[in-house]
């Protein structure tokens, strides 16, 4: 009963239940932190879609329209998957009309995900290329 006591004046229920209640409240920062949870609706600065309807055991599951002005298949949509985890995330969309395939590689803050991504794609000489650039996704829902 004394030792029960002496710790902060807790008894010792009272002290499991807070920090039980701590452990939640962290485990749901880390979660609201990471902000991707499933479903969500994101858009880039190019009008191009992203449609996350599973973001499960580090595991991202979505589609992916591309509405980038200069770009192929555009209006299409595209399976992508990637992988979450609490130092960033990619996806990566495979744009199987137009032989092509892309990853963006980024990092959640807040409601934006900006981006880095690779373009690899058959030029008209067959000869396999890349292209790299950067998109900012920003959170509609």
């Amino acid at each position: 009963m004394i030792f029960k006591r002496l710790f902060w004046g807790f008894d010792m229920k009272r002290l499991l239940g807070l920090l039980l209640l701590v452990q939640s409240l962290l485990l749901s920062a880390e979660a609201m932190a990471q902000g991707l949870s499933a479903p969500s609706y994101w858009k880039n600065e190019r009008g191009s879609e992203l449609y996350i309807w599973s973001a499960n055991s580090g595991t991202i599951q979505g589609i992916f329209t591309n509405h980038a002005q200069g770009f192929a298949c555009q209006g299409i949509p595209y399976p992508a998957s990637g992988s979450l985890s609490p130092t960033g995330l990619y996806f990566v969309v495979t744009f199987s009309q137009c032989n092509s395939f892309t990853r963006w590689v980024g990092k959640i803050k807040g409601s934006q995900i900006p981006t880095s991504w690779t373009l690899l794609y058959v030029d008209k000489k067959g000869k396999l290329s890349r292209l790299k650039g950067a998109d900012i996704f920003t959170r509609i829902w």
